[in-house]
């Protein structure tokens, strides 16, 4: 009998859906960056290849993040930073 509860537990844990990225967490590779720095600014042209609709901002390290944009497959969007700060990454929101 406990053999059989065991099993059952198992057979569960090993089937639980995949976590699911959350809010804050690094896009995937599928949203493609392509990032030039000036000294006094930042260009930053996203593309989203993946293939379903991905929301993404921009992240700036000492300066202002992007807002928070759904793309859909296909979609490209562009954040033009003026002031100082860096690239740091584009995250999910």
């Amino acid at each position: 009998m406990s053999t059989a509860l065991l099993t059952v537990a198992l057979a569960v844990v090993t089937t639980a859906p995949a976590a699911h990225a959350a809010v804050g967490d690094t896009a995937p590779s599928c949203v493609a960056r392509y990032v030039d720095g000036y000294p006094s600014s930042i260009y930053v042209k996203l593309t989203n290849n993946c293939d379903t609709t991905k929301k993404v901002k921009v992240d700036i390290q000492l300066g202002g993040d992007s807002p928070c944009w759904s793309l859909k497959p296909g979609a490209e969007k562009v954040w033009w930073y003026e002031g100082l700060g860096s690239y740091r990454k584009t995250v999910l929101c």
